[in-house]
């Protein structure tokens, strides 16, 4: 590992927990460069002036918000420099409410960073897709429908207060709410109609749940899921299923497909998140970035 190797965190994220989480972090050998935020958006501006510094990993110490701040600040500089091998890494260590990036490469426990740490610090790296959802960068999964109302309705309070529970909450009040009408649109093909779009560039979504099957994070494609009518009970159950057994499936009220480029547009605005974090709204333009994105993993 570099002499320097920054460390990006939200000291205030779940108050005492966050502090436990803080004092666990500086402890780690090699001893990292803490940087700690102070307000929304602020991860971003950090990693950005870090990667201009010629940073060549950055760590995002916390859940998806900090890990998409993160992203956004890197990948703006990865975005000026043609030669990818010059590019900033991102890192990552789960210490926030949910990480599901870190869920993705092998990183399930806030209990254990010694050992993310250790293959941070091992120098190994590997490239990955990115993607992009209007000039917004992803890199584990995208909703656009319930699941985004469902974060925009999980207020920092909650999350907080409730942990990952807060989402539950929130899920059980947006269900109540009616649908959108939403239009994927597909290059020389057909419109299909769904209530809620879920696009995955890894098989892990909202957590330790793995809903996108035939999902790889190198094979230039996104999984996509459309749920053509209203969430109900049976849609509830083939949830859970694909979440404990190995992922969803083509059926009768789901479209699984595999993509590289596509539009969803709705009748009314409908609000888009990114990586678990609230990004925008309809229409939305998915895409593969111009650039692959380097991460510290086996």
């Amino acid at each position: 590992m570099a002499e320097r190797t920054p460390v990006i965190m939200n000291p205030a994220a779940r108050s005492t927990k966050a502090a436990r989480m803080v004092t666990t972090v500086q402890a780690l050998k090699p001893k990292p460069e803490m940087h700690y935020t102070s307000y929304a958006g602020h991860a971003a501006l950090i990693a950005e002036q870090l990667a201009r510094e010629g940073c060549e990993l950055i760590v995002a110490a916390g859940g998806d918000g900090t890990v998409n701040e993160v992203l956004q600040g890197i990948c703006k500089v990865n975005a000026t420099r043609p030669d990818t091998s010059t590019h900033t890494a991102l890192g990552t260590l789960p210490a926030g409410t949910m990480n599901v990036f870190a869920y993705e490469i092998g990183y399930p426990s806030h209990r254990k960073l010694s050992k993310p740490w250790q293959i941070m610090s091992s120098g190994s790296r590997k490239t990955i897709d990115l993607w992009m959802a209007n000039d917004q960068y992803f890199l584990q999964l995208a909703g656009i429908g319930v699941d985004a109302e469902v974060v925009r309705h999980t207020t920092w309070d909650m999350k907080k207060r409730y942990g990952p529970l807060s989402y539950v909450m929130s899920g059980i009040r947006v269900l109540n709410d009616r649908p959108p009408c939403l239009s994927v649109r597909l290059p020389g093909r057909p419109d299909m109609l769904g209530s809620l779009v879920l696009v995955g560039n890894g098989k892990h979504y909202g957590g330790p749940f793995s809903m996108f099957r035939r999902a790889r994070q190198r094979d230039g494609l996104l999984d996509v899921i459309i749920f053509r009518e209203r969430l109900n009970a049976w849609h509830g159950l083939q949830m859970l299923c694909g979440a404990l057994v190995d992922g969803y499936r083509s059926s009768e009220d789901i479209d699984y497909l595999q993509l590289d480029e596509f539009t969803v547009v709705s009748e009314a605005t409908t609000a888009l998140q990114v990586d678990g974090e609230l990004s925008g709204h309809t229409p939305v333009i998915f895409k593969k970035a111009p650039f692959p994105l380097r991460i510290a993993a086996l």
